[in-house]
């Protein structure tokens, strides 16, 4: 390319640009500061969580306990935690959890949310009128655990996989989705002969991809972050997910074991950052997986605020 037509593209770029009014500017301004500091309102929490699970004794009393970026890391919390037989059975309690959950949670939905967006079976309006009610009108936590007891489920893993099955909102987000394919796609399967379970294997469910996608993240998320069921309905410690394990060690008011006392100041830990290393170790599967995951993300949120 010639230097004069360099010169002509710069040129041409120049005069295409969007020119910005004061008033745009300001609005820029003030969007981009509101942004910049909700991102540091997230960060600087986490940043500390880091900080304080590298921190030594010593570092956090003279300091006050408010570390945000310690002198003299080091992993002794980590090691801790790791080193702790509890935390590896709860990771891989959460793994399975997540896995099982997941497949669970979506088994019911789809079939469910394509014969709810049939117009002409029997009953449409009733049963949507109940999964409505289920939804708004929750049956409590005494109900629940009397009908888990009376289903032998309450002290095994399958307490966490079961009540997840069928769930009311991603349901009618399928229904919404399938009321919202084009209906000659569906005709002219019809007219080619082809079943119900075909039509909706076959279209309908190519066409869900990414609603499923979301809704399967929305699941994957909430059960690797529930922690109330599994203590409620769980009392057995090899059936302790991590997320409750954290949450005992961050409300525990115990300290640490005597193993300290052959360590210097710099390398003792503390009660807190030990807490604070199980809070980093799992949030990080999430933090690893979730910017892969984000555009189904954003889309599911799209998708449950307005309707085509």
């Amino acid at each position: 390319m010639s230097a004069e037509s360099v010169v002509e593209t710069k040129r041409i770029k120049r005069r295409n640009r969007i020119k910005l009014t004061r008033g745009d500017i300001g609005y820029q301004f003030v969007i981009n500061t509101i942004v910049a500091l909700f991102a540091m309102a997230c960060f600087v929490p986490f940043l500390y969580v880091v900080s304080m699970s590298l921190t030594s004794y010593g570092e956090m009393m003279e300091k006050s306990f408010f570390v945000l970026w310690p002198e003299h890391p080091n992993l002794r919390s980590y090691e801790i935690v790791l080193g702790n037989p509890s935390f590896v059975s709860s990771v891989l309690v959460s793994v399975a959890r997540v896995i099982l959950g997941t497949f669970a949670s979506l088994v019911l939905v789809v079939p469910g949310g394509y014969i709810l967006a049939n117009k002409l079976i029997p009953g449409r309006k009733a049963i949507l009128i109940f999964f409505v009610l289920a939804l708004i009108l929750p049956t409590g936590m005494i109900p629940n655990y009397l009908l888990l007891r009376t289903l032998n489920l309450l002290d095994t893993f399958w307490v966490y996989i079961f009540p997840a099955m069928g769930g009311t909102f991603s349901m009618l987000i399928i229904k919404l989705f399938v009321e919202n394919l084009p209906t000659e796609l569906m005709e002219s399967a019809e007219l080619d002969g082809a079943t119900e379970m075909q039509k909706m294997f076959s279209i309908a469910i190519p066409l869900l991809l990414p609603t499923i996608a979301a809704l399967a993240l929305f699941a994957a998320v909430a059960h690797w972050n529930s922690w109330f069921d599994a203590m409620l309905y769980n009392r057995s410690v090899e059936l302790m997910p991590l997320s409750l394990l954290a949450r005992n060690l961050v409300t525990a008011q115990g300290t640490i074991s005597d193993t300290n006392n052959f360590l210097t100041v710099l390398e003792r830990t503390t009660p807190e950052g030990i807490r604070m290393a199980t809070v980093v170790l799992a949030v990080v599967p999430i933090l690893c997986v979730y910017p892969f995951l984000q555009k189904y993300f954003i889309y599911g949120m799209f998708t449950g605020s307005v309707k085509g």
